[in-house]
């Protein structure tokens, strides 16, 4: 019992010794392992609404029934704001904190920044174009829409998402294999 309480004690003394040197504070085992949770339940689902658009973008560019080709946009347009958004941030939210308050850092590890920009890319594409382009072609596809340049727009929204799924992809390999490559110390 006496050894248990000279730990604890000895680590309490570290950790106070390391927040006085300006080392960052690091979670405990129990709050890492809800927040890394957090974030693979988030990043998954991300991925899934992104494999889902795909899915539904090529429903809908080969669909003949133009109601279900407009129903199909309506309801991609309702996961990009109701799922594909919210968990992108919170993706890129959970993935910084844990980077920051973890031992991983998050300017120490290559892999950790192209995590960061695959992700970013993500959340441009989707908040920047793609949520343009379901919205024009759910306008485009409605009754009395009109239908000009809709197949560019189809293919062009295909095309982002599937650039969103690869980078998603990619950004899953890296956390699974974590790649070496500590960033070197700027010489100058």
């Amino acid at each position: 019992m006496k050894t248990v309480e000279a730990s604890r004690v000895r680590s309490e003394a570290g950790a106070k010794a390391g927040r006085a040197a300006g080392k960052p504070r690091h979670f405990s085992r129990g709050v890492r392992r809800a927040v890394n949770s957090s974030h693979v339940v988030v990043a998954v689902g991300l991925v899934g609404v992104e494999w889902v658009m795909v899915v539904l973008a090529f429903v809908a560019r080969n669909a003949d029934d133009p109601v279900l080709r407009h129903n199909v946009y309506e309801v991609m347009r309702g996961l990009v704001f109701a799922a594909g958004i919210p968990l992108a941030a919170l993706s890129l939210v959970t993935g910084v904190v844990l980077s920051l308050r973890t031992p991983w850092g998050l300017w120490r590890h290559q892999w950790i920044k192209v995590k960061l920009v695959l992700l970013i890319l993500v959340i441009a594409l989707g908040a920047g174009v793609i949520s343009t382009w379901v919205r024009e072609l759910g306008d485009k596809t409605a009754p009395g829409g009109d239908t000009s340049g809709l197949a560019v727009v189809q293919w062009y929204q295909i095309a982002g998402v599937s650039v969103q799924l690869a980078a998603l992809i990619v950004a899953t390999f890296l956390s699974v294999y974590k790649p070496s490559g500590k960033r070197r110390p700027s010489g100058g």
